[in-house]
């Protein structure tokens, strides 16, 4: 479901504080209405009372009267004598009927409100009772906006479903973390117990070609505890980076340098395309960031021939782009390329080399320098790697 619908419907609905206020002018309304009829329907049951207590001339006296008529002497005077006294006994009831009406008069408010304002408020209560599903470990709890629903009961529910569902998707990806983990650590663990059971058994030798294998695998298992810190502290806003204005195609040569024989090896021939493009950025995070991309290269597009890298300036940003001609990424998977522990196929397996946590070091390094990064498949064959970082100087 998009954005767009959800806040059409939210801005569709009446704020709750409409909502109160037309059920309490609603409540005014409907007191006042009960408090009229009651007292119209009372005072014509009195002078109906009062009537029948009436003599003829004392009647007479009384129809003239509401005439507009003088009535005669002999019938005002009735009138007069039999209704002496009869204000003090009017007065009582009249307070009696008030007080009556008045009590009916509330407790009809109260149950119009209770009604109606039970209703409006269902939504809260659904809410409450979705965040007591998740209190108790059901995040997959979701609470539904009733049709009268608020504006801000609507908002509120949205919201709690949206937080009950990163809650859902946090938990899936720690536990697909914690077993992704678990496995990259099994085997060199294994490699290293079995070999170090071996070499104490006497069945390996334990000469400097073993102890090179031994070392190789104690570095993979630095390499991934380094990746996993790199990714708690960006997770955790702790990411300190130390910026500064750098050239972005002299940090390319800087790691390119180092790297350019493991990628020969692997087939690839690098092809630079290189402008100066000043970045700002920490340069140590940032060659971190470029060798992951072309350690990526060599081990799933190896054998592949050109490697171009590319560094150009797109309005305030400085980009770098690395194209390959490996196999590339399946049809939709662009964006989960940079998952954590995340491998396209089979052949991204273990074995390869990596943690499967590369890419998605890149990614965070790229998104702390408020910059971004993405990975998408190129219609030559292989993958387009593109950074973009902010330039020097830039407007804010």
């Amino acid at each position: 479901m998009t954005g767009g619908p959800i806040r059409r419907r939210r801005w569709r609905r009446w704020p709750l504080s409409r909502q109160i206020a037309i059920v309490l002018a609603g409540a005014v309304l409907m007191n006042a209405l009960l408090f009229v009829g009651t007292m119209t329907v009372f005072v014509s049951i009195e002078e109906q009372r009062i009537e029948r207590t009436l003599s003829p001339a004392a009647i007479r006296a009384l129809r003239a009267s509401e005439a507009s008529r003088l009535p005669r002497t002999e019938d005002l005077a009735a009138y007069l004598h039999e209704t002496h006294g009869m204000e003090d006994l009017v007065d009582e009831r009249i307070n009696t009927a008030l007080a009556l009406f008045t009590l009916v008069a509330a407790t009809a408010g109260f149950a119009l409100g209770y009604v109606l304002l039970g209703r409006l408020g269902r939504g809260l209560n659904n809410v409450a009772h979705a965040a007591r599903r998740v209190a108790e470990g059901d995040l997959s709890a979701q609470a539904s906006a009733p049709k009268w629903a608020s504006r801000e009961e609507y908002q509120l529910a949205s919201d709690f479903n949206a937080m009950s569902r990163s809650l859902q998707r946090a938990e899936r990806e720690l536990a697909e973390s914690t077993a992704a983990v678990a496995h990259e650590l099994r085997t060199p663990l294994t490699i290293l117990r079995g070999r170090l059971q071996g070499i104490e058994d006497g069945v390996f030798p334990g000469g400097v070609e073993e102890m090179r294998g031994l070392l190789f695998q104690v570095e993979g298992l630095g390499r991934l505890i380094d990746d996993l810190q790199t990714l708690n502290l960006a997770k955790s806003n702790r990411m300190l980076l130390d910026l500064a204005t750098i050239d972005l195609s002299e940090q390319v040569e800087h790691v390119l340098a180092v790297v350019r024989p493991d990628l020969e090896a692997a087939g690839l021939d690098p092809v630079l395309d290189l402008v100066p493009v000043m970045v700002v950025a920490d340069g140590g995070r940032l060659r971190q960031a470029i060798s992951a991309v072309l350690n990526n290269a060599q081990r799933y597009a190896a054998q592949s021939g050109v490697l171009r890298i590319h560094t150009r300036i797109d309005g305030e940003d400085g980009v770098l782009e690395i194209v390959d001609h490996g196999p590339g990424l399946p049809p939709g998977t662009s964006e989960r390329a940079f998952d954590r522990f995340w491998r396209a196929e089979g052949s991204r397996a273990r074995h390869s080399g990596g943690t499967g946590l590369g890419l998605a070091i890149v990614r965070v390094i790229v998104e702390a320098h408020g910059g971004s990064a993405t990975l998408e498949s190129h219609d030559g064959g292989g993958t387009v790697f593109t950074m973009r970082l902010p330039r020097a100087g830039r407007s804010t």
